[in-house]
């Protein structure tokens, strides 16, 4: 049973800390005794008091610049930056009157401050009713983050266990007039289960009312219960547009929403949305976001990349899944599902630009010691893309490990999967039921302590149960043997700048050689469906015949990789190290050629360079090393300095086919104000063909808001001049 003391004005300061709500857990102990006035000179004289009061034992210390005591009127005063800790809690006012009998009410008075760890209560005046026990606080602002209340009074009963506010404002984050709040009639603390229960609330922007909520509980660690992202703007092709994506965020671990977009020349675009994220037991965690659209296109849609005409009726459901089943299985699951190939590119760009082509597909797999065993399922939801489907694909892959107490270790994979491939018209046009398994051994060789060499051996075998044109089943070995090797080679240096922040350097010089010979790979040529073949890559192919996964292309390798890689370390603050730049190159020599090959492969160089926290710059090269030509370039290099400005340059050169040069840049004139900028240059169409200007304003406490005008040229869909607003709610 809870025992209250006779109150007092510090019990008062005790209670607003206990219920003023969002308070951390609170051992709720009988008080110590009441402070006490220093001694009168006489039974009718007001006596300045020293700086420290004294106080009887097991008190806090009290603080003010004067004391005085009233033996007539039996009231004592302390006044003057008067400051006291008072249950783990600190409290600063401008006075403090207490009567010396326990008949009358006491007061604190004068911008009231108390603070506990992250909490913060302030009050103009509180009141307490030694009689009733009765708490009232005037004027009150209280709470915890990321919630802060405001009130006109505050008044609470101990025996109830309660606390309420009358006339309260809910504000998320520091109070913003701008800002998402919840206005409501009346504001309840509840010490049972530590949140507050308002009654008659609004949710509003600022002043502007949304919707009306009958009740609503706000949690200590609650988040703003909406979140909100809006972007307004024009472009030629869509007209004067809004579009918006809402989440109710009140259950952090369920969150519905919505997308609702409005164009000038299309119509309203609207469709459900979810944001979960389970993890209160991490053996059955689920994280995952859902997004949809569905509109009516009135405008003029175009073509897709097949080249046929995009019907009026559009949508897009995209769905992206995470997630563990009894801490064993983890699942990962894709799904973008679009009507057409641009409605996303129309509706939802900046998606779009990290997802041009949507990959489709589950995954279930579960890690034992040895082995990973897993199913995958490759799926083709749009119509307008070819697709290796994979209905499914079952799997083991067991890692090297020693074989029983040799030296020697042990490798494998084994799968089955059922394979098609459509063309666009929906037509089956390969179809394969295939088996495939590798088993290899490695035993590494240390030649000395910086150098190793491990010779590879393995077999492969292919099962095809459906060939081209039905000729009957088919069944392929392929065997490789070759090696690794490299050296390492390990140098230090005693060296310091404090300008690039360098403590120390690590140069790591590790000249590699690989070798492979896989012979006889044309068997079945003519037989084969060829699905799993080779795609282009802008980094050196695989050797091995147990990682490569386009099995039904694979060409007789005979081949020397050759090459060298370098990385550069100092010391890192406080613990590790921090990369400076590292430095690869390799080069293939073709032993045996195919059809269209040189003696010779690209070189292949990648380099990257950190040498301060402020710049980093990433490059990669390919050179034809018979032709003396470049056959593709690729760098970016980033400048920034703190938060003040960043510089961004970006180039893109493929051969015949690619030329293109970005430069992004931000420029922060305060901490309200930011400049933005982006430039595209296309060398081959000979101009600008992206010019981006915009600004990014920080509105209250509450919105990021970046309005931007854009000019394109010679792009698909949104030529000519573009305008943008894009809010973003901070707090969610």
């Amino acid at each position: 049973m809870l025992r209250w003391p006779p109150l007092t004005a510090c019990t008062l300061v005790a209670i607003l800390a206990d219920a003023a709500c969002l308070f951390p857990s609170i051992v709720r102990a009988d008080p110590p005794p009441l402070l006490v006035p220093g001694p009168e000179t006489s039974a009718n004289a007001t006596a300045s008091a020293p700086t420290k009061a004294p106080v009887k034992a097991l008190t806090q210390d009290l603080y003010s610049d004067k004391y005085t005591s009233d033996l007539q009127t039996g009231l004592q005063t302390w006044s003057g930056n008067v400051d006291f800790d008072y249950m783990g809690s600190h409290i600063h006012a401008e006075q403090l009157t207490q009567p010396k009998e326990q008949s009358g009410p006491a007061q604190v008075t004068g911008q009231i401050i108390l603070t506990r760890e992250a909490l913060r209560v302030l009050a103009r005046k509180a009141t307490v009713d030694q009689q009733t026990k009765a708490v009232a606080a005037v004027d009150v602002r209280m709470g915890h983050p990321p919630a802060y209340f405001d009130g006109r009074e505050f008044i609470y009963t101990p025996g109830e266990q309660t606390g309420e506010l009358t006339s309260p404002t809910l504000f998320f984050g520091e109070p913003d007039p701008y800002g998402i709040n919840l206005a409501a009639n009346s504001a309840t603390y509840r010490y049972a289960t530590d949140d507050v229960l308002l009654k008659g609330a609004t949710l509003r922007v600022g002043s502007l009312p949304i919707f009306y909520l009958p009740s609503y509980t706000q949690g200590r660690e609650s988040q703003s219960p909406m979140s909100l992202q809006a972007h307004f703007g024009f472009r030629r092709d869509l007209g004067v547009y809004a579009r918006t994506t809402s989440f109710w965020t009140e259950n952090p671990s369920f969150e519905p929403g919505l997308l609702l977009d409005t164009y000038g020349y299309r119509g309203i675009l609207a469709g459900p949305a979810l944001r979960y994220n389970q993890t209160d037991n991490m053996e059955w965690w689920q994280s995952g976001l859902f997004e949809s659209g569905f509109i009516h296109d009135a405008g003029n849609r175009g073509l897709d990349i097949t080249g046929q005409p995009i019907g009026k009726n559009r949508f897009f459901a995209d769905w992206e899944h995470q997630g563990s089943i009894g801490g064993q299985v983890d699942i990962t699951s894709s799904l973008w599902w679009w009507g057409d190939s641009n409605v996303l590119r129309d509706y939802r760009q900046d998606i779009w630009q990290d997802n041009e082509l949507p990959d489709n597909f589950f995954e279930a797999s579960h890690r034992t010691e040895d082995a990973l065993y897993s199913t995958f399922v490759r799926y083709r939801p749009d119509d307008f893309e070819v697709v290796q489907e994979r209905l499914p694909e079952t799997r083991m892959d067991y890692f090297a490990s020693p074989l029983g107490q040799t030296t020697l270790y042990q490798e494998g994979q084994m799968s089955y999967v059922q394979l098609d491939q459509q063309n666009f018209n929906g037509t089956p046009t390969l179809h394969s039921n295939r088996f495939d398994a590798y088993y290899g051994w490695r035993r590494p060789v240390n030649l000395s302590d910086w150098a190793t060499i491990t010779p590879v051996v393995g077999a492969r075998v292919t099962q095809y149960q459906d060939t081209l044109n039905d000729q009957g089943q088919f069944t392929r070995i392929l065997g490789q043997y070759g090696f690794d090797a490299d050296i390492r080679s390990v140098g230090h240096w005693d060296y310091t700048n404090p300008t690039w922040d360098i403590n120390g350097l690590q140069h790591i010089f590790r000249p590699v050689l690989m070798y492979r010979y896989i012979p006889a790979t044309q068997q079945g040529q003519g037989l084969i469906p060829a699905i799993d073949t080779t795609t282009f890559s802008s980094y050196p192919p695989i050797l091995d015949l147990n990682d490569n996964r386009a099995i039904d292309n694979l060409r007789t390798q005979n081949v020397v990789r050759a090459g060298f890689e370098n990385v550069l370390n100092t010391r890192a603050d406080g613990y590790g190290s921090r990369q400076l730049a590292t430095f690869n190159v390799y080069n293939d020599l073709r032993l045996e050629r195919t059809s269209g090959q040189q003696d010779f492969s690209n070189v292949w160089t990648q380099l990257g360079l950190s040498p301060a926290p402020w710049l980093k710059l990433e490059a990669f090269d390919r050179i034809d090393p018979l032709a003396f030509t470049n056959r593709e370039v690729r760098t970016r290099t980033t400048i920034f300095d703190g938060d003040r400005w960043t510089a961004t340059v970006e180039t893109d050169a493929l051969q015949h086919t690619l030329d293109q040069y970005w430069l992004e840049s931000t420029f922060r004139i305060n901490e309200r104000y930011q400049l933005i900028g982006r430039w595209r240059y296309d060398q081959h169409l000979g101009g600008l063909t992206e010019q981006t200007y915009g600004v990014r304003q920080r509105f209250g406490e509450t919105w990021d808001v970046q309005y931007g005008v854009s000019y394109f040229r010679s792009t698909l869909n949104q030529n000519g001049l573009g305008v943008n607003v894009r809010v973003m709610l901070l707090v969610h």
